[in-house]
């Protein structure tokens, strides 16, 4: 008897693996809400309930202080504007060159396009940290080393191999047909692109975005090597500039920022969440 026969159901018809499943989410659920709510928690709490033992679990007195506190502390709209440019500007230029390079990997068969593709493929084993140092060089060379530019050259450069895969995976699985049809009517080629294939992979080219857009906003280490102007700061560098300067004693105001921090995510992923998941389950099916 296999494993799959044992959870499918039993004798009398019970759902086990239905039972097993919901577990597993419910599981994975609490991985992620438990460490979220303890954030917004702390974030409510005074320092007195800072730190004491047993923990509380329910802020109270609840107060919103620690989150006007941390506010006055540093320039964190900037940091927040900074963070918001970077993310749209890398997501931006990301799928800009990705989109028709997807597009022509995927439709056209010129020489050397499977070798590109393998190459582009290729790309995304390499750890970005082997890049840090001759990227620095090259924007200190060309003098956008502490410049909003110069990273979101370094970010669109990391997720442009990533952005292809993806988008030439949503390009392959469309049919034919319909560009076939479009020549047919005389319809030229940058028409085809950008009336028949961009509206198909609406929902792919959602996800790719959010992908980029969160990843970039969360990222530390290239943001902290290349911004060292305090107004240029993205908000985790900002975070961790405000955890240096304060250390534990004020991780109610750390978490206060760090719940702000998140919003932005949470309001992405609220607005587009049908076609992330569309774009996502698209993706799997292929």
């Amino acid at each position: 008897m296999s494993v799959t026969d044992v959870f499918a159901t039993d004798q009398d018809g019970f759902p086990w693996e239905q039972i097993v499943r919901y577990v597993a989410v419910s599981l994975a659920a609490l991985f992620v809400l438990v460490p979220l709510y303890w954030m917004v928690a702390t974030s409510l709490k005074d320092p007195s309930q800072i730190g004491i033992f047993p923990p509380t679990l329910v802020p109270s007195p609840a107060t919103v202080e620690p989150y006007f506190e941390a506010w006055e502390t540093g320039p964190w709209g900037q940091w927040f504007l900074n963070t918001m440019l970077i993310s749209g500007g890398s997501t931006i230029v990301t799928l800009a060159i990705a989109t028709p390079a997807a597009y022509a990997l995927a439709r056209f068969d010129f020489p050397g396009s499977n070798p590109i593709y393998l190459l582009f493929l290729g790309l995304l084993m390499i750890p970005a940290q082997i890049l840090l140092i001759p990227l620095y060089n090259l924007l200190s060379t060309l003098g956008l080393v502490d410049t909003r530019l110069g990273l979101i050259l370094v970010y669109s450069t990391f997720f442009l191999a990533f952005s292809i895969f993806l988008l030439h995976s949503f390009m392959t699985n469309l049919p034919e047909s319909l560009e076939e049809a479009a020549r047919i009517g005389g319809i030229p080629e940058w028409k085809i692109f950008f009336q028949v294939i961009l509206p198909l992979v609406k929902s792919g080219l959602t996800a790719t975005g959010m992908l980029i857009f969160v990843f970039t906003w969360n990222e530390f280490l290239f943001a902290l090597t290349f911004l060292k102007s305090e107004q240029l700061y993205t908000i985790s560098v900002g975070l961790q500039s405000f955890q240096g300067i304060h250390g534990a004693t004020v991780y109610n105001q750390l978490f206060a920022m760090s719940t702000l921090a998140t919003l932005p995510v949470i309001i992405l992923f609220a607005l587009f969440s049908e076609q992330f998941i569309e774009g996502i389950a698209g993706l799997e099916m292929q």
